[in-house]
């Protein structure tokens, strides 16, 4: 349930919708502001910082993470056990994304947002793709404090439901990022709708199955083609579902978002069969009742909901938007190497009771 206002990007979610699905013929056109945008290969715009990247001693990346030769009690065995000099600690270093390169689209704000940041703090080289020609205030401030880090934390601005564009946008991203590589990719845009059952309009319908679904899909199939033409074939791959997609919030009419959500769960686990044997993974995440910046102005407008919402799991409180950086960043390294067609339910235990 958390996409649905975490990646919105007004407090409206049928704005939203019109300008997710709108289309982009006119952005070649469009001029970027001086110093801040510059139009890409005729097709995108993209913003990244223009300060020039200051280390700090204290803001620095995990390093590369280690082999798998090199981790766990097998590696302690085939050394000295009796030579303190040979024996490492690991565990840290295989959540490293050092020297990858990742895309997470609905990444403007929310969940998008704070898992770029993760992310970026992992090691990697990371580019929010979303709808609006320029990134939120946000987004910037956090993408200029990336620069602390010597790392890159872009925006560019393009759409999910675009097949054509989303593929040219993952084609860019492996040329800019100097890797030549697509490591990791984070499929988080979404919307919400919310309707009685019997008078939903049907394009509406359409709409939240276009970009929750259908949007989910290709930005997945893009980033899987740049994976497969790798020499060394691999990746991680993470749908943004929901808890919705699993059970039905009561109170709440929400069929055609939860629909969209359960289409994810499935999407994720073909997806995995398909594409596990090359070496590239697939697993979901369903965020339960989270808190952001979106859902506080939503909770602000309807006070009621949060004490339903927080005593509607065992913790009795809404997630911060910061405890999904974990679940992520272990998804999409080399520490979760073997997880492949799950689904990690990130929701308090809503869904227990």
């Amino acid at each position: 349930m958390a996409s649905l206002f975490n990646i919105a990007r007004s407090g409206a979610a049928r704005s939203s919708l019109r300008a997710v699905a709108a289309p982009r013929v006119a952005a070649a056109a469009r001029m970027a502001a001086p110093g801040s945008a510059t139009a890409m290969r005729n097709t995108f715009v993209t913003w990244a910082p223009s300060s020039e990247p200051k280390l700090s001693e204290i803001q620095k990346n995990p390093g590369m993470p280690p082999s798998t030769e090199n981790i766990g009690v097998d590696a302690i065995l085939r050394e000295n056990p009796a030579d303190g000099d040979t024996h490492t600690t690991t565990i840290f270093s295989e959540f490293s994304l050092e020297g990858k390169t990742a895309c997470v689209t609905g990444g403007n704000g929310g969940l998008g947002l704070e898992m770029a940041l993760a992310f970026v703090e992992a090691g990697a080289h990371v580019y929010a793709v979303d709808v609006p020609e320029q990134p939120s205030e946000e987004f910037k401030i956090v993408a200029e404090h990336c620069r602390i880090m010597n790392r890159d934390l872009k925006y560019i601005s393009a759409s999910v439901t675009n097949d054509e564009e989303i593929n040219a946008v993952m084609e860019f991203i492996v040329k800019d990022s100097g890797t030549d590589s697509m490591d990791v990719c984070v499929a988080a845009a979404g919307i919400l709708g919310t309707y009685d059952a019997l008078d939903y309009p049907v394009e509406d319908f359409k709409k939240i199955f276009d970009v929750n679904t259908t949007g989910v899909f290709l930005t997945a199939r893009a980033a899987a083609r740049m994976m497969h033409k790798q020499k060394d074939v691999h990746g991680s791959i993470i749908l943004i579902a929901s808890m919705s997609g699993s059970i039905v919030n009561r109170d709440h009419h929400w069929v055609a978002y939860n629909a969209s959500k359960s289409a994810v769960l499935q999407m994720g686990r073909n997806l995995a069969a398909e594409w596990g044997p090359k070496n590239i993974r697939v697993n979901t995440i369903s965020p339960g009742h989270i808190r952001t910046r979106m859902t506080s102005v939503y909770l602000d407008a309807n006070p009621h909901l949060l004490t339903k919402w927080s005593t509607s799991n065992p913790l009795g409180r809404l997630g911060r938007s910061a405890e999904m950086r974990g679940v992520a960043v272990w998804l999409a390294s080399s520490a979760s190497s073997f997880c492949n067609g799950s689904d990690i339910v990130v929701s308090g235990g809503h869904q227990i009771w």
